[in-house]
């Protein structure tokens, strides 16, 4: 179902349902290790909009659906989370507050009218871009997969800076080849998919590399570069996947989700999914920064600047 903003409703609702039945369905059907206490409805808004090179689980297909919406929304409908699919910016420009959190999965200029392959999405406007700003700062969640940190806006701080890089927390810089690589588990764990992982998570994956990252972040995994292959890694340990704090608001960001089998292992969308669970409250995590204990050289580019830059 869609409305005139090309929103689509991820998730099926029936008519009526009972409290009981309602409860019912979330305590029974869940393993308890993926469910955190006594969590109410929620709302989440999935924006996928994308300029230039079109990832695949993004592409709109012939129902109306993404690929990456469509297991998110799987994810979402298990854990009474309404999961709300749209690439047209201009959603934000009405109620936002109906959300408790947004997730992005775009690349290119937030506000750039053009070089969308849809001609259905739209972008973002500068007003729509302080609501979503203030409404992260206010204590909405926001999660960025994989390539939404390429986006950027209009909006600079008073050294010039961009608004969006330092929300998400790094900007991307380059890319190689997909390829098997380690990432390091930050310890303590505290996302419940890496608790039974070790030390070391070794993943089929297009992996990015990133600059100017905000040191204020709490880094969750650790690209290891040793062994990679393309001049982009030729650098010291970066974070991969973080998670930081943005006034009120939780703001996480994960490299993985490039490929649409990526989106087809209801395991990997977890990794997607806690970090949505953990920006809208379901369990807590520690966000104090450890990115120059963890990291210390992560902002340190040794390669030349060689590599793919296709977003």
């Amino acid at each position: 179902m869609s409305n005139g903003k090309g929103i689509s409703r991820c998730r099926v609702r029936t008519a009526t349902i009972t409290l009981m039945a309602t409860l019912f369905a979330i305590v029974f059907t869940l393993p308890l290790t993926e469910t955190f206490g006594a969590e109410g409805r929620a709302k989440v808004l999935y924006f996928t909009r994308q300029q230039g090179f079109e990832h695949t689980p993004t592409k709109l297909q012939d129902d109306g659906t993404t690929v990456s919406g469509a297991a998110l929304t799987k994810y979402c409908d298990a854990r009474n989370i309404e999961l709300v699919c749209t690439q047209d910016g201009r959603v934000f420009d009405g109620d936002i507050d109906q959300y408790d959190a947004f997730v992005f999965y775009t690349s290119g200029q937030l506000e750039a009218a053009h070089g969308s392959k849809n001609p259905t999405a739209h972008a973002i406007s500068s007003d729509g871009i302080k609501k979503f700003f203030a409404a992260v700062k206010g204590g909405k969640g926001f999660v960025c997969i994989h390539s939404a940190n390429v986006s950027s806006c209009s909006h600079k701080d008073d050294k010039g800076f961009d608004l969006y890089t330092k929300l998400v927390g790094g900007r991307f810089l380059l890319h190689a080849n997909m390829q098997d690589a380690p990432v390091l588990i930050v310890s303590p764990v505290q996302l419940p998919w890496l608790k039974d992982k070790g030390d070391t998570y070794m993943a089929h994956e297009e992996w990015p590399t990133f600059t100017d990252y905000n040191p204020d972040m709490h880094v969750v995994l650790v690209q290891e570069t040793a062994g990679m292959t393309g001049d982009c890694y030729n650098r010291p340990n970066y974070p991969s996947s973080w998670i930081r704090m943005e006034g009120q608001g939780r703001v996480a960001y994960s490299a993985f989700g490039h490929v649409d089998a990526f989106w087809q292992n209801d395991e990997n969308v977890r990794k997607i999914g806690e970090m949505i669970e953990w920006t809208i409250r379901r369990f807590d995590m520690d966000t104090t920064p450890n990115f120059d204990i963890v990291t210390p050289l992560g902002n340190e580019l040794h390669q030349p600047k060689t590599g793919k830059n296709q977003r």
